[in-house]
């Protein structure tokens, strides 16, 4: 990962509309973090880059998915359907990632 590298404002206003409905979707509240990364997946089956949503909530363990998109290919109807499956999951176990495995 280069620090130096100049941002991309593609990138950084989908992250946030990515952030933006999963709260919706998921009606979390103001103590919940969602985290959405790009990362380079180093995997030999997957592509070379999958996006990463995290979801943080205060008394219950992380939750993780994977897509394998870049964040800018990210669809809503995936967002939505990552969300309705977390919705259908127990609260007090970690979700294994979704889509990745």
């Amino acid at each position: 990962m280069d620090l130096f590298a100049k941002r991309n404002p593609e990138k950084e206003r989908r992250s946030s509309q990515i952030k933006s409905r999963v709260v919706d979707l998921l009606q979390l509240d103001q103590e919940a973090t969602v985290m959405v990364t790009e990362l380079n997946c180093h995997d030999d089956e997957c592509p070379e880059v999958e996006t990463v949503i995290a979801v943080f909530r205060p008394g219950q363990q992380k939750v993780q998915v994977k897509l394998h998109a870049g964040i800018e290919e990210v669809a809503d109807e995936e967002i939505e359907r990552v969300c309705r499956g977390l919705r259908e999951r127990p609260q007090s176990s970690q979700a294994p990632s979704a889509g990745s495995e």
